[in-house]
């Protein structure tokens, strides 16, 4: 069996003069222009940008371009960056002891019982920090009439294993084992840390 080959049909010249007809003429040489232009604008914009030091768009000002045309973060993220870096060198692991004898809030006491009576100087929490001055303000703090004493300073990690190993040996600590002798109650936890770390 033959196929059956189907031509396209010829466009003939009366066909072309009908597309000019309904077709507005093109100026000469029109993609030569438009590709001229488009250079054009490109080189500009690129220009723009190495000489203003122009700001990336989309980062919200964070990123710009410097003269080679590499990403650069501005300088106050590499201030900030350096400051959370000392940051979390100088922290402090801290005991927060009763200021004076009366009751404080017992976050860990048995759900009857939503206060404790401490003696001046017992632990009602353990906690680490590495901006204390904003923590020893802190108004729990003030409310329950506690202090904070400095007890460890050091970097981050160090500080937070200390106030673990305070948490989670509270159970043996002479002042729970006191208060367990003399009222009967025993906390697994100091009375102002809410939670295990």
């Amino acid at each position: 069996m033959d196929a059956i080959v189907v031509a396209e049909p010829k466009k003939t010249a009366s066909f072309r003069l009908a597309l000019r007809a309904v077709l507005p003429p093109l100026p000469p040489f029109q993609f030569l222009l438009i590709f001229i232009l488009s250079i054009l604008l490109l080189l500009i914009a690129k220009r723009e940008v190495q000489i203003t030091g122009k700001y990336v768009e989309g980062t919200e000002g964070y990123v710009y371009l410097d003269e080679d045309g590499n990403p650069q973060v501005i300088p106050e993220v590499y201030e900030r960056l350096e400051k959370q870096k000392k940051k979390r060198e100088e922290c402090v692991q801290y005991v927060a002891v009763a200021s004076g004898d009366g009751y404080r809030a017992c976050y860990t006491c048995p759900d009857y019982q939503k206060s404790i009576f401490l003696k001046s100087g017992e632990v009602w929490k353990y906690g680490e920090t590495c901006e204390f001055e904003s923590r020893q303000n802190a108004l729990e703090y003030k409310i329950n009439r506690v202090i904070l004493p400095h007890k460890t300073m050091g970097q981050k990690d160090y500080c937070y294993k200390v106030q673990l190993d305070s948490i989670y040996l509270y159970k043996i600590h002479y002042q729970n084992l006191m208060r367990l002798k003399n009222t009967g109650i025993w906390l697994k936890l100091p009375p102002g840390n809410k939670i295990y770390r």
